[in-house]
């Protein structure tokens, strides 16, 4: 039985590549165990270029990046809730964050991978669902101020104009 163990045990060392801790920890460089977490830029710089732009909307509206879908919609028909753990780049608030008034999503090429476009479908029919606007934009267009401000705003008061 112990033999067993320990086959299953080196089989998962070498699988999962685990590092066994040595009793000696003279000459060991490594980073300590505690450092698995680090700390990454809250948004990339297409999206905090982007967000630059939509300060102009401030302070009429607020905008609100990197929005998980869970902070602002509530699933009300039982099931796992799970495919509301999902971020969207923007959200575009009333100046006093009562309401949200329209969501942003910024597309890169990762976008154009199936996975990307399974959960980009889900999270438009989440939106839709629970009667949010919801526009995208994408980093291969220059998405000059005037342009994105007029989109939202047309968005945002009822006018679908792309």
């Amino acid at each position: 039985m112990n033999e067993i163990i320990i086959k299953i045990i080196k089989w998962f060392i070498k699988v999962f590549d685990i590092e066994l801790e040595s009793d000696t920890k003279e000459n060991d460089n490594s980073p300590p165990l505690s450092n698995t977490y680090q700390k990454k830029p809250f948004m990339t710089k297409c999206e905090y270029e982007f967000y630059l732009r939509l300060l102009e909307l401030e302070p009429e509206y607020k905008v609100i990046p990197q929005i998980n879908l869970a902070t602002i919609i509530q699933k009300t028909n039982g099931g796992y809730i799970n495919e509301l753990f999902k971020n969207i780049d923007f959200a575009i608030f009333d100046k006093d964050l009562k309401n949200v008034l329209l969501l942003i999503e910024l597309n890169d090429n990762s976008h154009n991978k199936i996975n990307r476009k399974d959960r980009d479908l889900r999270v438009k029919k989440i939106c839709n669902d629970a009667n949010i606007k919801l526009i995208t934009f994408y980093t291969n267009y220059p998405n000059e101020k005037v342009y994105v401000i007029n989109r939202i705003k047309n968005q945002i008061n009822g006018k679908d104009l792309q």
